[in-house]
């Protein structure tokens, strides 16, 4: 991937982030530690988001 799609990339999975983030009152960061330690149920809706996460620490690595 070239800087530049991974930059649209990141953008895009911010703007799905902050929609969860004002949906559910809590910061990505806190819900993604919380979610691997276990303290959450394993829906839909949390293994999307936890996956969304993911992929933007994934693609923020990787823009370095």
């Amino acid at each position: 991937m070239k800087r530049e799609e991974i930059l649209q990339d990141i953008h895009g999975l911010e703007a799905e982030l902050e929609k969860l983030e004002k949906q559910n009152s809590v910061l990505s960061a806190d819900f993604y530690c919380s979610y691997r330690a276990g303290k959450l149920e394993q829906s839909h809706d949390f293994i999307r988001w936890a996956g969304l996460y993911e992929a933007k620490q994934e693609r923020e690595e990787t823009g370095c």
